[in-house]
């Protein structure tokens, strides 16, 4: 569970009320039908990480049409350094800090669920698993190569994110997550169902690194447990 963090508020606003239909004070965004706190995130050019902990909000999928979020730190808080929107696409996630709708504090709990994945793109592999640097798998792609999910599922999110570059997640079940960065350009659309083997992206016209993670009960696990071998 993300760290909460109690934030000083300008107004006696509770973390997960809303107003009525009066207007919204400054600093916060009263949430629209179709909004999801990642989208909300990326229009303020904020983190998810951020908006999580100035509303004390346990779980990021559960927010509500008309539900008034904080979207400015309270006045003498600062931002979190993993704050901003990504600018861009291809420079190799070296270190990963921040990715939407995972924590990497506590323990891992392990998943109820069993998962089998296939690749996702073709190349060789240049980095393992090697926590905290490396996350997951990162993957030498050829020119625009494809990248495809790795199971069934449905994408969360869909955008750039810092250290990650263009990015594309999908949920397979309540215990189950593949991260699949450092694309040129996605192919689903967030909030989508993505078939196993499905493209969810492409690599650029040079080629690329793909960073590939899996994450159970949102902790990163070794991909290569859950991969078949390769020949």
């Amino acid at each position: 569970m993300l760290a909460l963090l109690a934030a000083a508020a300008v107004l006696p606003l509770a973390a997960c009320g809303t107003l009525d239909d009066g207007p919204v004070p400054d600093g916060y965004y009263r949430v629209q039908s179709g909004d999801t706190l990642y989208s909300i995130a990326r229009k303020h050019r904020r983190s998810v990480r951020e908006l999580a902990r100035w509303n004390s909000l346990s779980d990021a999928d559960r927010i509500e049409v008309g539900q008034v979020i904080r979207v400015v730190p309270a006045a003498g808080a600062a931002a979190s350094a993993g704050g901003g929107r990504a600018s861009g696409g291809s420079g190799g996630p070296a270190a990963v800090k921040d990715t939407p709708r995972v924590d990497d504090s506590g323990p891992a709990r392990p998943p109820a669920s069993r998962i089998r994945l296939q690749w996702p793109a073709d190349g060789k592999v240049v980095a393992r698993y090697a926590p905290p640097a490396s996350k997951g798998l990162r993957i030498d792609v050829p020119a625009g190569g494809v990248v495809r999910a790795a199971a069934a599922g449905r994408a969360i999110h869909v955008g750039n994110l810092r250290g990650y570059g263009m990015l594309v997640i999908v949920k397979h079940d309540d215990d189950w997550l593949t991260v699949y960065g450092n694309l040129d350009k996605p192919s689903v659309s967030e909030d989508s169902q993505v078939a196993a083997g499905q493209e969810v992206g492409r690599m650029g016209a040079g080629g690329g690194e793909l960073h590939f993670e899996v994450r159970a009960g949102g902790k990163p696990v070794d991909p290569s447990g859950y991969l078949p071998s390769r020949g």
